[in-house]
């Protein structure tokens, strides 16, 4: 007991001392236990079935160090969008001070070189996995907002810096990253739920609706996923190649984001809903230990294809 109090007095003592500090100057000095480290890279490949780290970009993109306006652990959770040849990154900041994730966004030129921005999100609970989406000219986002006990819609009034919320989606269970998609003229979205606090997310559950401001309902095949830590949690945005539609999820089974898996939605309607995995590389997406930050997990992606025989991915590792 008085060791424990003697480490925690020490901690108080450098977090004193490194808040006094400039922020940059700051995030190069803090110290991070490497399991918690996350940070962001770029992966590219002929499909998504065939990533490896980006010879052109300086991995990792993004991360901590790179912070300028906040004590930060670490970054996670990309979500991209291009336009043109504008290209913004929307990621998860876990605030150091205040133990508890904020919404940052970065931009970049030609998608390989980022410059950090600043903070655009931040309630009193935790937020993370900032779903941008973008429906009928307006820009919309979905974050995790677990904590709260719902899943909360934000709209942007000044894209990409300023959001207002407008309204919770679902309410009243430990909702975690919940990914929305637009397919048939039907809104739909899958979300992993954790039982309770600190418990790992091990279900999934499906919702829909005929607008995005309408009532969501649970499909009548929900929970789509039921006591599996393979595929229960959402791993970032889903998307449709071709005849393809899929969705990635977290493998948790060795640790919390351990890898990510690829799922393909084989059946999508109001009444009906299967899916089946994508075998690739023992089922994984990625290989660990490919660069030297990611020997440990790797739990989200999104990516964009550049050309029919090209795509670049953004993915967090640790």
């Amino acid at each position: 007991m008085r060791l424990s109090k003697i480490k925690a007095g020490i901690v108080a003592i450098y977090n004193y001392w490194i808040g006094l500090l400039p922020v940059k100057l700051a995030n190069q000095l803090l110290w991070i236990d490497r399991q918690s480290d996350w940070s962001i890279s770029i992966y590219e490949g002929a499909n998504v079935r065939e990533l490896q780290p980006s010879l052109v970009a300086s991995n990792p993109v993004l991360s901590r160090r790179d912070i300028t306006d906040t004590l930060g652990s670490f970054v996670a959770d990309p979500f991209m969008i291009r336009d043109q040849d504008n290209w913004l990154m929307f990621f998860e900041i876990f605030n150091h001070k205040q133990q508890r994730g904020e919404i940052a966004f970065a931009s970049s030129k030609d998608g390989y070189s980022w410059d950090y921005q600043h903070i655009i999100l931040s309630e009193d609970f935790h937020l993370s996995y900032p779903y941008v989406f973008q429906f009928e000219s307006n820009w919309y986002m979905i974050p995790e907002s677990c904590a709260a006990k719902s899943v909360r819609l934000y709209k942007a009034t000044k894209f990409p810096e300023q959001w207002e919320f407008v309204s919770e989606i679902l309410v009243g269970r430990r909702f975690v990253d919940a990914s929305i998609l637009n397919f048939n003229d039907v809104w739909w979205l899958f979300v992993g739920v954790e039982s309770a606090d600190g418990e790992p997310c091990n279900t999934m559950r499906l919702y829909y609706a005929d607008r995005l401001d309408g009532d969501w309902v649970e499909h009548p095949m929900s929970p789509i996923v039921k006591d599996s830590l393979e595929i229960s949690r959402p791993a970032g945005r889903m998307r449709q190649l071709d005849d393809l539609l899929i969705r990635f999820a977290q493998d948790c089974t060795v640790t919390y984001g351990h890898n990510v898996r690829a799922i393909q939605i084989e059946r999508l309607t109001k009444d009906e809903y299967l899916e089946s995995q994508i075998q690739s590389n023992d089922a994984y997406l990625f290989e660990l230990a490919t660069m030297p930050h990611n020997h440990i997990g790797m739990h989200h992606i999104d990516f964009i294809a550049l050309d029919v025989n090209r795509c670049i991915a953004y993915v967090d590792s640790r």
